[in-house]
């Protein structure tokens, strides 16, 4: 894999030092971001908890700014993307005045007819594949990302409210699986008849391949992506897959799966998870049904189960959406069991 990425890498960066004249390159410079606030309503047994958050799990609040020096042989880029979040879903019930700031991406890229280079802190090769979809409620959460992420869960037979008591989240135990960012190094083939590429490595010595697929055959889509990438800690590596196709009517469906491999251990199962969903998209509306399943996360007999409904309607003038969704974790140890949480939000993300 290192070696396959030196070569793509060494391609481009010879097209870079034989650069065009000044005169034939167009420089430019971009902004934008988004604002994301929803109030989450939640029931974990035995209390109702109320909670406005940054839901940064699924789509949290930015700002970004793009740099770009283009030719017609190769654009060279520098990206740069802060999240600034007040309350993160990852502290919705805990740490109510909490405040976020954090780096998401700093990298620069070489593009030209060989692909593009990304060197810096971005996307890991392998990442997203379980995110695949083409359902249209993305803003409102989905089997990998959840708006209620930081909502904890009661321990049955426990006294008192519950809330915050158990340390046990939605995102801690839901959607463990996939990807993240990190500093890395990525190359992306350039799009062969639907098909595409990308080749990482990243710190730590790790690395992540993904092949990707798109088509449309008479308005039906189809999306198809494969991965694999190292991990750190107890999880040796991650292999995924995940299928999403989207019928000119409206009605559109997506499944996807992912496996880890631990280190070396005879007595603890490597963790799984699936998810199924099934929607439906009218103009600037869409619907969604959705559920996931997650097993052996920490240990043999862990199991978490997820229901859910989402919904979004675009207003795409104003660069807004309005969403919200219902679901509801079912989660229990060999030793703990923990009562059923439910949880309800609305939402609105503005773009400028």
């Amino acid at each position: 894999r290192l070696m396959l990425l030196s070569t793509a890498a060494a391609g481009l960066v010879a097209a870079a030092v034989s650069p065009a004249f000044a005169g034939e390159v167009e420089k430019s410079v971009t902004m934008g971001g988004r604002v994301n606030r929803a109030i989450v309503v939640t029931d974990n047994g035995e209390a109702t908890t109320v909670s406005q958050i940054d839901p940064t799990s699924v789509s949290g609040s930015r700002f970004g700014v793009n740099g770009t020096a283009k030719s017609e042989s190769m654009t060279i880029g520098a990206h740069f993307e802060l999240g600034l979040q007040a309350n993160p879903s990852t502290g919705s019930q805990t740490q109510g005045a909490a405040s976020s700031l954090n780096i998401r991406h700093s990298y620069v890229s070489i593009a030209n007819d060989m692909g593009t280079l990304k060197i810096g802190h971005t996307w890991s090769a392998d990442a997203l594949t379980l995110s695949n979809a083409l359902h249209g409620t993305g803003n409102a959460g989905f089997t990998d990302g959840f708006v209620n992420s930081g909502e904890e869960l009661r321990v049955t037979g426990t006294a008192g409210n519950g809330t915050g008591s158990s340390g046990v989240t939605v995102g801690g135990v839901g959607a463990i699986h996939g990807a993240g960012r990190q500093s890395t190094v990525v190359y992306t083939t350039p799009n062969m008849s639907g098909f595409s590429a990308n080749l990482g490595y990243g710190q730590e010595q790790h690395g992540a391949a993904q092949v990707t697929y798109g088509g449309d055959f008479d308005g039906t889509k189809v999306q198809a992506q494969g991965s694999w990438g190292s991990r750190g800690g107890t999880i040796k590596s991650e292999a995924s897959a995940s299928l999403a196709v989207a019928l000119a009517g409206g009605l559109n469906g997506s499944v996807a799966y992912s496996k880890q491999n631990r280190v070396t251990n005879a007595t603890v199962r490597d963790p799984d998870f699936w998810s199924l969903q099934v929607g439906y998209t009218m103009g600037a509306n869409a619907i969604s049904l959705w559920g996931s399943q997650q097993d052996d996360a920490a240990a043999n007999g862990d199991d978490a189960r997820t229901i859910g409904v989402t919904v979004e309607h675009q207003l795409s003038d104003y660069g807004t959406s309005i969403y919200g969704g219902v679901s509801n974790l079912d989660y229990d140890t060999t030793l703990t069991k923990y009562d059923d949480l439910t949880s309800g939000w609305v939402g609105i993300r503005v773009n400028f």
